[in-house]
């Protein structure tokens, strides 16, 4: 019993007992990506650096275009409108 000596609590050790093939094989191939190993062909990142940036601006002039479109058509329509009650009050 002393002040410096605190005793520490045991750590629970579970032994699995299934076996999961899969489980297994995803973890190794993980563990070979993260060590910078090659990949076999099975597993393909398609993000890459900069392509959200890439993405968002694409995104961003299609946008503006959809925009501009839906402008034009607004004033078009606004045209013929104000166009038709004009000949039906004069």
């Amino acid at each position: 019993m002393g002040f410096f000596n605190l005793y520490k609590p045991r750590k629970y050790d579970y032994r699995y007992i299934y076996y999961d093939p899969k489980k297994e094989a995803q973890k190794e191939r993980e563990k070979r990506l993260a060590e910078g190993g090659e990949s076999d062909g099975e597993f393909k990142t398609t993000i890459r650096r900069g392509s959200f940036r890439e993405e968002a601006a694409r995104n961003k002039s299609s946008r503006s275009g959809q925009v501009a479109k839906s402008n034009i058509r607004l004033i078009l329509i606004l045209f013929f409108l104000l166009l038709l009650a004009y000949y039906l009050l004069k």
